[in-house]
């Protein structure tokens, strides 16, 4: 399974020693395995024999389970272009073609074609690749875009998970004399070391991932500053650099290479560590080594994105200072990243999109705060990871359950990903209670006590079972997860008296010939049941305002009014209680007309506990405004009135009708419908998108 090619199960037979019936048998647990790893199982191609997809192989490679050999390893296209281009944009002296093709083990005409689109993708980004015979192919260029560039493939590179042999090659490429990537080599454990110092002295963890990917830079920068080949940063910018506590940290790390490497570290070049410094994602932070002003002016844009969010959704976060402080320790380094043009990779980004749809909408629309502060637009990249955060802090109630496992989270992604995880594994497993979540680096430093460890890394088993799981949670990974914690702890998902109660209904009608198989054939069908998570029921739009939740009027004599006319059909349903109305009004009286979304647009709502029995969405329409306040940008003629039993379940609906009403058109075309038909064609439109 090394290899690519199909083997056949006869060869299989004869090489192992063993019958094609056990072949069979193996080759289906092994299927087994890989599906509960998310890995795509053993192929079959028929006549030829059975063989593993590149994917899977490559991902069974990089955890260490398929040992392999430099030779035997091929690169695919993506990593052949991707390692011509930093060897190219890193080498002290021209590239020629046979150092290309030793490199990648190819034919001359497939790195011809190879550097064809290198050349494309060099041009995109401002650098001209040309070739000078008999000296070779160089790139010419800004040195910080060709760093800005490389930081760019190392994050997408080491993010995706590529292959242990293709990262090694990497940083043989970027130090030459060593012979080994992830093993004991002396350059790499002293940098190593020298990081380790660097965040003691700035009081944070990074991400593991960040770790590995500031290693790297740093030989890059050996490397270049060694050949003379050193970054030009403007005076002023230089300047404001020097007043961060991350500068420090740069002439530390600066002075440590210097002594081992026996160079000189231009201030440039510092400064440029710093800009890279300040652009890492970490797992914890320091506050007290935030600058006032830098402090003042992240919490300011947190406090409107927060205080947004939850007007947007109808939501509470429960603990909003801790979302807040996570949130700044987050959104500092996006900040930074942006500022400095430096872009990094989120591999999480459409799984994220897909699995929390209506969180990531709610949070590119709060996302103008920051795109202000920064002063640019704010990459979908980076918004998928703001979207987390939020996503990890919208806790449902809280409920005193017994801690039956204590778990730890080993995650190598940054703060927002590892909440998410943590409130995902909380919610589905009754009785966990994750006591850390840690990075790799922390989890090998420490002795642990625990019952069970997640992981999104590969980790070899000790004494404490480990459970691998995926940064975000589909539902199969959930019921994979269910699955191994049942069996793990020995857990009894059916009960002996369900079990009875069935074969008590089943004795009414039929008689039973074989009691005891009858009852372990049903508790097995019903333990599988309980492996399915079932996915929380999210109704659409148009499945809440009905003919019986819209409503008309052509006036109101005042706002309070308008909001007890509104929400009529949800009491008359029993959905809320007079009480909920009560509170909406008590709510607006006291902090004002927050829930008056735009001219026109009223979405009066409270928390849960005040009244709501079941979710429910109601629909006023007014001829005449009724004003909310004074100000003519509080009138309304449009109210919904939104009961929500808990943060998650209206987030379908509600995603809709912001898009709705997102469009001017639609807002008039509401206001002017004079019957029940006219508003349910314009919200069915926007399920048909």
């Amino acid at each position: 399974m090394k290899e690519c090619k199909p083997i056949h199960t006869r060869r299989l037979s004869e090489l192992l020693g063993v019958s094609q019936r056990t072949i069979y048998y193996d080759l289906d647990q092994l299927n087994n395995w890989l599906t509960e790893q998310c890995l795509e199982p053993i192929q079959n191609c028929y006549g030829k024999g059975v063989y593993l997809v590149d994917k899977t192989r490559k991902e069974l490679i990089y955890q260490g389970i398929i040992v392999t050999d430099d030779y035997a390893y091929q690169f695919s296209e993506q990593e052949r272009k991707l390692l011509l281009t930093i060897r190219l944009l890193t080498d002290n002296e021209p590239s020629t073609m046979r150092g290309f093709m030793d490199m990648t083990n190819m034919s001359r005409s497939s790195v011809i074609k190879d550097i064809k689109h290198v050349k494309a993708y060099l041009s995109k980004h401002y650098l001209r690749l040309h070739y000078t015979r008999p000296i070779g192919y160089q790139v010419d260029g800004s040195e910080e875009q060709k760093r800005r560039l490389v930081a760019h493939i190392l994050s997408y590179t080491l993010l995706q998970k590529e292959s242990d042999i293709f990262q090694k090659k990497i940083y043989q490429i970027l130090n030459p004399f060593s012979k080994l990537y992830h093993q004991a080599d002396h350059a790499r454990e002293a940098i190593l070391a020298i990081i380790h110092e660097a965040e003691c002295e700035l009081g944070l963890t990074l991400t593991d991932e960040m770790v590995e990917m500031l290693l790297i830079q740093l030989l890059v920068v050996v490397k270049r500053v060694k050949a003379e080949q050193i970054v030009a940063i403007d005076i002023e910018e230089k300047n404001v650099l020097r007043q961060s506590v991350y500068f420090h940290a740069a002439q530390f790390i600066s002075n440590r290479l210097t002594t081992k490497y026996q160079l000189e570290i231009p201030d440039d070049e510092i400064c440029f560590l710093t800009m890279s410094l300040l652009g890492l994602k970490v797992h914890h932070d320091d506050f007290r080594n935030y600058t006032e002003r830098e402090l003042r002016g992240l919490q300011r844009v947190v406090h409107r994105m927060v205080s947004e969010f939850q007007n947007n959704a109808c939501v509470i976060f429960d603990d909003r200072d801790g979302l807040e402080r996570n949130l700044i320790s987050h959104i500092k380094p996006t900040y930074y990243r942006l500022k400095y043009d430096v872009k990094y990779s989120n591999h999480l980004t459409e799984s994220i999109r897909k699995n929390y749809e209506e969180i990531y909408h709610f949070t590119k629309q709060v996302i103008v705060h920051l795109e202000y502060y920064v002063g640019k637009q704010i990459p979908e990249d980076e918004i998928a990871y703001i979207s987390l955060h939020f996503g990890g802090w919208l806790k449902k109630e809280k409920k005193q359950v017994n801690v039956n496992y204590r778990a730890i989270i080993v995650c190598e992604n940054g703060i927002g990903t590892s909440n998410m995880l943590k409130t995902q594994l909380e919610s589905l497993i009754v009785g966990l209670d994750v006591v850390a979540v840690q990075s790799i680096r922390e989890f090998n430093q420490q002795h642990h006590q625990v019952d069970v460890i997640f992981s999104t890394n590969y980790l070899k088993e000790k004494d404490i079972p480990v459970i691998h799981v995926a940064p975000i949670l589909s539902n199969h990974d959930k019921e994979r997860i269910l699955m191994q914690v049942n069996d793990m702890f020995n857990i009894e998902t059916v009960t002996h008296d369900e079990t009875n109660a069935f074969m008590e209904i089943i004795a009414r009608f039929a008689s039973i010939r074989d009691p005891i198989g009858l009852q372990e054939t049903l508790k097995k069908m019903l333990q599988d049941r309980t492996h399915h998570v079932k996915e929380i029921r999210k109704p659409m739009l148009n499945e809440l305002l009905t003919e019986k939740t819209i409503q008309f009027r052509d006036h109101v004599s005042n706002w309070q009014e308008a909001i007890k006319v509104a929400a009529e059909p949800l009491v008359l349903q029993r959905a809320i209680k007079p009480t909920y109305v009560k509170e909406m009004i008590d709510n607006v009286k006291e902090m004002g007309p927050y829930i008056v979304l735009a001219p026109n647009i009223a979405l009066p709502h409270a928390r849960p506990e005040t009244g709501v029995e079941r979710l429910g969405m109601s629909f006023l329409r007014l001829k005449e405004p009724v004003y909310f306040s004074a100000k003519e940008k509080h009138r309304a003629q449009l109210i919904i009135v939104l009961a929500a039993i808990d943060n998650e379940t209206h987030l379908t609906a509600l995603s809709q009708l912001t898009d709705l009403l997102s469009v001017e058109e639609n807002v008039q075309q509401l206001i002017a419908s004079e019957n029940i038909q006219d508003v349910q064609n314009i919200i069915n439109q926007i399920n048909l998108i």
